[in-house]
């Protein structure tokens, strides 16, 4: 886990696999819950913006182990999604706040 300076946390990195069997690396940014779901927002490793992430849904396996689960359904995708955004927008008025 690498410290993140700018909102103090620790984060998580795994390396998800593509259909092509292609590895690559993702920041966990958020983990949250939508209608007694829980979720998980990737970032991929190698962007400097958040311009590019993937929400997963997280199955609890016991004794703190989880597995990032693909969204099939479209409006589930888009629920977590938006909740996501909306954690976005709230962090970037916080920091906004933060500098007046």
């Amino acid at each position: 886990m690498a410290k993140n300076s700018n909102y103090d946390y620790e984060e998580t990195m795994v390396t998800l696999t593509d259909e092509d069997g292609v590895d690559r690396d993702f920041y966990i940014d958020e983990i949250y819950e939508v209608d007694g779901k829980t979720y998980c927002a990737a970032i991929p490793g190698d962007v400097e913006n958040v311009t590019e992430y993937y929400v997963f849904r997280l199955k609890d396996l016991g004794n703190d182990d989880f597995e990032m689960e693909d969204i099939d359904d479209e409006e589930e995708y888009d629920a977590a999604a938006d909740a996501y955004e909306e954690k976005l927008d709230a962090r970037a008025w916080s920091r906004m706040m933060e500098q007046k």
